[in-house]
């Protein structure tokens, strides 16, 4: 039985021989090569071409038969007990290293292995049910959701997660939108995750941070199950479709950064659910004109027709509002749809499935564009500045590199100097080498089974561009750029290798020796990943403070301290500090935050400089400063990542050593400054003195 699969507009008969026709051509091309080569490589070549063409690779009826006498949960509950099984080794893994223990990295990566590997057993599996799949995909990404909540379950501990609680904390305080947000000038103008948090905190009475968790987790859900329902349109596979979505759940970004609270948490799913929308879109599309109203069944014909053009409308209308919710959440998210929109719909034009001036994804681009630059060309927004620097920092040190001007970041070395376990390192680069290797072997069952679906041509010209991006993993501003991409690239390159996993491995000859190769290499792909996204060695789990290491850096002492100047201090003093202590006084002390980004000044001299001399008292005056923070345990290390207040500093990416004591014991001797607070560790200082103090000329 032959399934008419992956081809757009639902174009009928014709289109289906041509289709055959097209890969009968390439199939002779292929074997006119093939036989070219020894007679091994020849026969494997053979088997492979067999394999990666095969139109029912899923034997549809017999599936259709097991799936009648299948039970609808299956294994879901035992599925279910073992995700609990490994929230509680992760959890342990995270309660004891809090107290500095070492050595738990084992019991994080068993408590991962419990929710992954039973998963993709069952999903790799052809017994279970499409009801099944969804139940099981919903499951474990909820299930590495709560790892996250896991890491710290009562208080924000991730950086970006202060940026955007300033923002959403600032909605609700003033009722406004676009409020200055010193941390994150671009944040305030995608308030789309703040406006949601802010909306159910004030229907439910819960803190902000309780609504995030809700928020999120929610976002991820929706993430989830659009990518499998996505998948599964494209293939016709419900079997495709969950091994597509766990795939993706072994993105370096997954488990961590996109389940933190900020923008791209939200803005990911609702632009997987965009995508969902216009495929679906589609297909009622080719309905409705397929109808004949003035068919011979006049009646039936008239209400099929009112329905599915009801359909329509509303659906344009939820993808224009998704889509417009997009472009207020996320930049990055917003102009990465906006290039797959575009992407989609020059490939409908090279397919020749419709002019491009009647395209639906040609017309849905050209709105999405609309809203992102009403967006990005707000009064203010500084979007194109914060991106284009970025981006200009980055090939800028890469061209240095390439040229020999300088020297490439070091990889598995966190900038202490401190070595990525050996363990750790074969983890992620078998990982990245699986992936890749499967590449060329997913990209050749996608030409030859879908090459008249555009989307999934689509993606497979995005596939392309994830090894291209890897070379920034040896600059220290692009290597940031490499792991934010592979949260976007990660949606068409799951589909890839589902794709080839389905094909080359088709159900009637899929063996248990086969399932657990399969169910090993991804877990390996997953556990890999989820190390080259924590990045150091000291950030894949909690534990003691560290100087400059963000999760590891958040403590009691600096909560309190942040704590004590909005009640001691009042709000809003210009505040110099360093980037934890930015990040906690401008939430729970509510402070106004001088740094680089928004004020254009480096406040690092005045704290690297052994004196306080004209240069570093004329930065505390022209910026306005009141209070200094300082914390004296940069004395005692050097920053984990790489700076100590912002890259802009002075010898960022470069400290050999700690902050010398004495640069940052000096304000002790000036009698200009006054001590307003000494915890030990931190110390603040009222600059008023100096700041009123006349100026010697």
């Amino acid at each position: 039985m032959k399934i008419v699969t992956g081809i757009d507009e639902g174009r009928g008969s014709s289109s289906t021989s041509g289709l055959e026709a097209a890969q009968k051509k390439d199939t002779n091309v292929i074997d006119r090569l093939l036989n070219k080569l020894p007679p091994p490589m020849s026969q494997m070549g053979i088997a492979f071409l067999n394999r990666a063409h095969d139109p029912d690779p899923e034997d549809t009826c017999v599936d259709r038969q097991q799936a009648g006498r299948a039970l609808v949960c299956g294994w879901f509950p035992a599925l279910t007990l073992s995700c609990a099984l490994g929230l509680f080794s992760t959890a342990y893994a995270f309660a004891v290293a809090r107290d500095g223990r070492s050595g738990l990295e084992i019991f994080f990566m068993l408590g991962l292995s419990l929710i992954l590997a039973p998963a993709l057993i069952r999903l790799l599996s052809p017994a279970a049910t499409r009801f099944e799949r969804i139940a099981i995909v919903c499951t474990t990404g909820i299930s590495l959701y709560l790892v996250k909540v896991l890491t710290s379950p009562v208080y924000f501990s991730m950086f970006d997660e202060f940026l955007h609680w300033r923002s959403a904390d600032d909605i609700s305080q003033t009722g406004h939108l676009f409020t200055s947000n010193t941390l994150l000038p671009v944040g305030p103008y995608y308030p789309g995750v703040e406006i949601v948090t802010n909306a159910l905190s004030m229907l439910s009475g819960m803190s902000i941070f309780h609504t995030a968790l809700i928020v999120i987790g929610v976002a991820r859900l929706l993430m989830v199950l659009s990518l499998f329902l996505l998948n599964e349109r494209l293939t016709n596979s419900p079997r495709m479709a969950g091994i597509a979505t766990i795939i993706y759940m072994g993105n370096p970004h997954f488990l961590m950064f996109d389940a933190q609270y900020a923008y791209e948490s939200l803005a990911l799913p609702l632009l997987t659910f965009v995508l969902l929308a216009i495929e679906l879109r589609q297909v009622a599309s080719v309905r409705f004109n397929g109808l004949k109203p003035m068919a011979p069944i006049v009646m039936f014909a008239k209400i099929q027709h009112k329905s599915l053009r009801g359909d329509l409308r509303w659906m344009f209308v939820t993808i224009l509002i998704v889509l417009a919710t997009v472009a207020v959440t996320h930049h990055i998210t917003d102009f990465f749809l906006d290039g797959v929109l575009v992407l989609w719909a020059i490939i409908y034009m090279f397919l020749r499935l419709k002019p491009l001036y009647r395209s639906y994804v040609a017309r849905i681009a050209l709105i999405g564009m609309a809203f992102s630059l009403v967006v990005a060309l707000h009064i203010g927004n500084p979007v194109v500045e914060y991106i284009s620097s970025f981006i200009k920092l980055a090939v800028t040190e890469l061209n240095h590199i390439l040229t020999g001007m300088s020297t490439a970041r070091p990889l598995f070395q966190s900038y202490t100097g401190q070595p990525t376990p050996i363990w750790e390192r074969i983890l992620t680069l078998l990982s990245q080498l699986l992936v890749l290797s499967g590449f060329p072997f997913g990209l050749l069952c996608l030409w030859l089974r879908f090459r008249r679906n555009a989307l999934a041509i689509t993606f497979g010209v995005l596939v392309l561009c994830y090894p291209l991006v890897q070379v920034f993993r040896f600059t220290t501003s692009g290597s940031e750029l490499v792991d934010r991409s592979a949260a976007f690239l990660y949606i068409p390159i799951s589909t890839v290798l589902a794709i080839m996993i389905i094909q080359l491995w088709p159900t009637r000859w899929l063996t248990w020796k086969h399932l657990l190769s399969l169910t090993t290499t991804l877990l390996v792909i997953a556990l890999g990943g989820t190390i080259l996204g924590a990045g150091p060695s000291m950030s894949l789990l909690p534990g003691s403070y560290a100087v400059a290491a963000d999760t590891r850096s958040i403590e009691m002492e600096g909560i309190q301290a942040a704590t004590w100047t909005r009640t001691y201090l009042g709000p809003n003093q210009r505040i110099a500090t360093d980037r934890t202590n930015q990040i906690l006084a401008a939430t729970y002390g509510k402070q106004r935050i001088v740094d680089s980004i928004e004020d254009h000044v480096d406040v690092s001299p005045i704290f690297f400089s052994t004196q306080l001399g004209p240069d570093e008292a004329g930065i505390i005056r022209t910026a306005k400063i009141h209070f200094l923070v300082v914390d004296m345990r940069m004395s005692k290390e050097r920053p984990l990542l790489g700076f100590y207040f912002d890259e802009a500093e002075i010898g960022a990416y470069q400290h050999t050593r700690p902050v010398d004591p004495r640069s940052l014991t000096k304000f002790n001797a000036i009698s200009q400054l006054n001590k307003v607070f000494d915890s030990g560790n931190l110390v603040i200082y009222d600059t008023g003195g100096l700041i009123n103090a006349p100026e010697k000329h």
